[in-house]
């Protein structure tokens, strides 16, 4: 239930990239700011779905210090980063930055969802956690 729900989050988010990419390579600037708000957007309340309702949960079980929900919520900070960079790279016209740092971050937010969808969410459907409650408080947070 979660673990579909996210995983489905997560190929929305990848299939915006898709068009902004396709814009940079084009030259079109214009267009790919245009495309890379809703991109943006998507990534930081996905970020924000599990950071503000789905780790916090976990947490109550599994303990937050350095685990697995830490180390999640600093690769968001690190692909958050990328994500701010390749906004201003678009902005300056930059199209040899903007297509390197789309890239990367295309790599780190693959690799990193590879964790969450095997490991994490996987964790998440087998704690005790009200799954239908905790899914609705996600979409709350992160409507599209």
């Amino acid at each position: 239930m979660i673990k579909e729900f996210m995983t489905n989050d997560h190929r929305e988010c990848d299939q915006l990239y898709a068009p902004l990419e396709e814009a940079l390579n084009g030259g079109d600037f214009e267009k790919a700011l245009e495309l890379f708000i809703p991109f943006k957007n998507a990534m930081l309340g996905h970020f924000a779905m599990e950071e503000e309702v789905l780790f916090p949960k976990m947490e109550e079980f599994i303990g937050g210090g350095e685990g697995p929900t830490y180390v999640m919520k600093m690769e968001h900070n690190q692909i958050k980063t990328i994500i701010d960079q390749l906004g201003e790279a678009i902005e300056k016209k930059d199209q040899k930055k903007a297509l390197g740092l789309g890239e990367t971050c295309m790599i780190m937010t693959q690799q990193h969802n590879m964790k969450e969808e095997q490991i994490l969410y996987s964790m998440a459907e087998q704690l005790p956690l009200e799954k239908e409650k905790l899914l609705e408080e996600m979409k709350k947070v992160w409507k599209r």
